[in-house]
């Protein structure tokens, strides 16, 4: 049964995409549609249980049959897909490699239990949002209970069916990042042999088919984040370049709602959003004659906060202390609303001079905030080495795929478009926010040694820290970004 009430999802969300998103290729709009399927689903469950309603099959079978009726009533564009270069060898390569990872992560989520602690908590809040109907449930621990549903919503899901297969939507989910990338390199370069070498450098990336098979949130937020900044700059390229298509407002709208689910996964990821949205406004103020065309934008604003404030109203309804990072968050969302409505509705005329300003004064805000509350069992100092010792020596884990840092010293990077030099930004301002927040928050171990011992002696207590699993959003656009190269292009096409 469960089976046929995904799929009514599934279908749905590719009538969708097939009519909205006439940029996307065939595989591409498949690949997209699991991920919107997951989202409408998790958003479905959420309203059910908020307003008191269990989710039992019958109910979410009639939802889903209902959103198929809607969507049917879209048509469907049909998109002529051509891109230069066969290289039929290399495609029927890059098939039986990722085909391969993927069919083994299949075997090992179906086969083998879940036995991480972590795993086991949502369960239980999942079999708590199901019984209980709440989300306030006294039998999770505060600080468990503030984390944002979504994969406990899925193992909600799977309770309704009296199913006990959630590891599969993780293997599927490494699937879909592996299409979706493949297809935005396809886009960019038009060339199948450039999509394919590159698609294989991510799929073979251990850290990513291993996380295939766990059923944490590190495979889920690294495939919404880092395929809503493959869309976020598709969008933000067609404004640079001033090229008015129609897939303008899809691309935000996309990308927004993708950002949007990555804080729906993981709370601290509405931090990271702070990324593609300062860089929004930045674009939009230096290219303010571009397009006066504001609709792209209000999309991208409304889809990134929806899931995250819908959580903070839901946590404000909670007879409980908030923690203080929690609320933190929360001020960051408001934030984020205050903007929102300023420069898209509010029509603020933002300059780049004044963009540049806030940035230099939020991150002085951020360093006197830091020495301010900072008082704690760990002193400043030791929190901002030890940060900065996480944010470099994780790439560790991806030592093959960060080699390709090497081609950065072959490329004239002022030659580089200027969105190609955004996209650049975007991965600074990343590795940045990453060490702001790690510097914020306590460390799991009060001294540096013991992070180098666990590292580099005991790497299974340090592999599945935040600070890694967190940089598994960013390295999809890493790869992403070198293949942007000139450089690099010149040389796989002629060889």
């Amino acid at each position: 049964m469960i089976w046929i009430d995904f799929a009514l999802l599934w279908y749905a969300s590719y009538r969708a995409c097939r009519n909205g998103c006439e940029w996307s290729f065939q595989g591409e709009s498949l690949a997209l549609a699991f991920l919107l399927a997951l989202a409408l689903k998790s958003l479905i469950l959420f309203f059910l249980i908020r307003l008191g309603v269990q989710p039992t099959s019958g109910i979410q079978v009639g939802v889903s049959v209902l959103l198929l009726a809607l969507a049917l009533l879209l048509p469907v564009i049909h998109i002529d897909e051509t891109s230069s270069g066969d290289y039929t060898g290399l495609i029927w390569v890059t098939l039986f490699g990722v085909g391969g990872l993927f069919i083994f992560s299949m075997f090992n989520a179906w086969f083998f239990p879940i036995t991480e602690s972590d795993a086991t908590w949502y369960h239980i809040r999942g079999m708590s949002f199901f019984h209980e109907v709440r989300f306030d449930s006294e039998w999770v621990v505060p600080q468990l209970k503030q984390y944002p549903p979504f994969v406990p919503l899925l193992f909600t899901y799977l309770i309704a069916f009296d199913s006990g297969f959630l590891k599969i939507f993780f293997p599927i989910l490494y699937l879909c990042l592996i299409i979706i990338f493949y297809s935005r390199v396809l886009s960019l370069t038009g060339n199948k042999k450039m999509a394919c070498l590159f698609a294989l450098i991510l799929a073979t990336t251990p850290y990513f088919w291993w996380h295939g098979v766990l059923p944490f949130l590190d495979m889920t937020t690294a495939v919404f984040y880092s395929t809503g900044t493959l869309y976020w700059y598709f969008w933000i390229k067609c404004k640079i370049e001033g090229s008015s298509v129609n897939g303008e407002s899809s691309y935000a709208l996309i990308s927004g709602f993708l950002f949007g689910l990555a804080a729906w996964t993981r709370i601290e990821f509405l931090l990271y959003d702070l990324v593609p949205v300062f860089l929004t406004i930045y674009v939009f103020s230096r290219y303010p004659n571009k397009s006066s065309n504001l609709k792209p934008l209000k999309l991208f604003f409304l889809s990134l906060l929806l899931f995250p404030s819908i959580w903070f109203l839901n946590l404000m309804t909670f007879d409980m202390a908030l923690w203080s990072q929690i609320k933190m968050v929360g001020g960051v969302c408001v934030v984020l609303w205050v903007i929102a409505l300023g420069v898209a509705w509010g029509k603020w005329k933002i300059h780049e001079s004044g963009i540049l300003l806030v940035f230099i004064l939020a991150v002085a805000g951020f360093i006197a905030l830091l020495f301010v509350l900072g008082g704690e069992a760990v002193p400043v100092w030791k929190k901002i080495m030890i940060s900065l010792y996480r944010t470099s020596t994780v790439h560790i884990y991806y030592l093959f795929t960060a080699s390709l840092a090497i081609f950065i010293f072959f490329e004239k990077l002022h030659d580089l478009s200027e969105q190609k030099k955004i996209l650049g930004c975007f991965l600074i301002l990343f590795l940045s926010t990453h060490f702001a927040i790690f510097a914020y928050a306590t460390p799991k171990w009060p001294t540096l040694g013991e992070f180098v011992y666990a590292t580099f002696i005991q790497p299974g207590n340090s592999v599945n820290l935040s600070d890694t699993r967190g940089m598994m959003s960013v390295y999809p656009i890493f790869i992403f970004f070198i293949a942007s190269f000139p450089f690099v292009r010149r040389r796989l096409i002629n060889e």
